[in-house]
């Protein structure tokens, strides 16, 4: 019986190392076939004329940016491999572009790239060589083509604070029915207004929210029926404010009778 069992146990023995080399060979064979599929690429990705890019399919909605431009930087690009093709340096030729604001750029084989680009929209100008987009984006343009967007500029803010305070008073002047057609934030942080009506409004650089309550609180009633006459306020006041006629609503009456008998 104990033969037996030492027979069994070689036999064991012996079935567990088959296992183990057929296991061993298995794993050499994978790490082999890795190898050669690494090389190959790796020596497909360094073969310049192997299946050479022969065309560039341009998509997006080209309304600022020039696409007959944007296809001649692009020329440099055809012939390169398919393999090969440096797409880092396709996305910095396009990306460098003003009114670029994303690149999508994919290979379709044997011979093609795909690329999509997608514009910059503007939501005002930053100053009169850039506009600012909705995402925050300062980039340059010729800004007199967009009069009509608000001018929003800070230089003590990033372009995102300042853009989010200015949707931020936007909703607060909505409900006056006024439009805010420029905001400026000075180095020292002081705050100027000016709607669309003309009336420019200075806040100054502390307590913004109370002065800016203030105001929503005295326009319809004393503002809003004198806002032709009125060039300035000045809100930069603890407790009050100063009123900067204009010169024609001077002329024409005193201060006093301008406020008439409502007391502010």
């Amino acid at each position: 019986m104990p033969s037996i069992r030492k027979k069994g146990a070689q036999a064991s023995k012996k079935g567990k190392v088959k296992r183990s080399e057929l296991a061993w060979r298995n794993s050499y064979g994978w790490v082999l076939m890795l190898l050669l599929l690494s090389g190959g690429i790796g020596y497909l990705s360094y073969q310049e004329t192997l299946l050479p890019i022969k065309s560039i399919q341009l998509s997006g909605s080209f309304q600022n940016i020039d696409e007959d431009e944007v296809a001649s930087s692009l020329q440099q690009f055809i012939g390169a491999g398919f393999f090969s093709l440096d797409i880092t340096r396709v996305q910095k030729t396009l990306g460098d572009k003003p009114w670029v604001e994303v690149v999508s750029i994919r290979r379709i084989w044997p011979d093609r790239l795909r690329i999509i680009i997608v514009e910059n929209k503007p939501v005002a100008r930053w100053d009169s060589d850039h506009l600012i987009s909705d995402k925050a984006v300062v980039f340059r343009a010729q800004t007199e083509d967009f009069a009509q967007l608000p001018e929003v500029n800070s230089a003590s803010d990033s372009a995102s604070q300042i853009l989010r305070f200015y949707y931020a008073l936007e909703t607060r002047f909505g409900t006056l029915n006024e439009q805010i057609a420029m905001l400026r934030k000075d180095s020292r942080g002081a705050l100027d207004i000016e709607l669309e009506n003309g009336l420019k409004i200075k806040l100054g650089r502390e307590d913004i929210e109370r002065k800016i309550d203030r105001f929503v609180a005295i326009y319809p009633q004393h503002i809003y029926p004198r806002r032709n006459q009125i060039q300035q306020l000045d809100l930069r006041y603890s407790n009050g404010f100063a009123v900067a006629w204009k010169i024609e609503a001077l002329q024409s009456r005193d201060e006093a009778t301008l406020w008439g008998n409502n007391n502010v």
